[in-house]
């Protein structure tokens, strides 16, 4: 069982990810499976992102201890029925994580460090955070830009909010720890971020 990582916040607030490593078959047989999740399952024909998904719904069945029927607001905010859990899912490319808090709304994301998100980062990276990247590597530095404000945006869950122009990442660093966001209309917001290594 692949569990990179699992963190409790103190405001109860639980973080897991994990790295994908089952067959689409083991992970079937682990979840308390409802309609809603079998209906959702069957919309996905790529088999990466079956497992994903699969991985997703697992992480949440253990944090939450209640079966992963996961649906979604007309914002895209995923929540499970009678539960007042707050609850963020993301996942890429062999890997799932999952937040949930039942005090306040949470976000996460997870992305790999990429010349894809670096070719992109002139639609979400600012002049601040640009001057930042000379002590934590260009690179890094746009991949956990990115991952702060798409958790930001998560947090917001309020449709129109402009990346580049609304959203600011301050403290940078190599470490990835503790950085500080704010959005246009939230105030400051403290964000943890870590770097994993990659599991071939």
């Amino acid at each position: 069982m692949p569990l990179l990582c699992k963190l409790e916040g103190p405001d109860q607030a639980q973080m897991a990810v994990w790295h994908i490593t089952e067959s689409e078959e083991t992970l079937t047989g682990w979840l308390s499976f409802s309609p809603l999740m079998h209906h959702q399952l069957q919309q996905i024909s790529h088999p990466a992102k079956r497992l994903e998904w699969l991985a997703s719904r697992w992480l949440i069945q253990q944090l939450m201890q209640c079966p992963p029927a996961v649906s979604y607001s007309a914002t895209g905010q995923p929540f499970i029925d009678h539960q007042a859990t707050h609850l963020s899912i993301s996942h890429t490319m062999g890997y799932a994580a999952v937040v949930t808090s039942p005090l306040k709304p949470t976000g996460i994301d997870i992305e790999y460090p990429s010349p894809r998100i670096e070719k992109l980062s002139a639609r979400f990276v600012n002049p601040t955070e640009e001057a930042q990247f000379s002590t934590s590597g260009r690179a890094p530095g746009c991949a956990l830009v990115w991952c702060a404000k798409e958790a930001i945006y998560k947090i917001l869950d309020t449709p129109g909010i402009l990346f580049k122009e609304d959203m600011v990442i301050e403290n940078l660093s190599s470490s990835f720890r503790d950085i500080e966001g704010a959005g246009k209309h939230s105030g400051p917001m403290d964000i943890h971020g870590s770097a994993i290594p990659h599991h071939a």
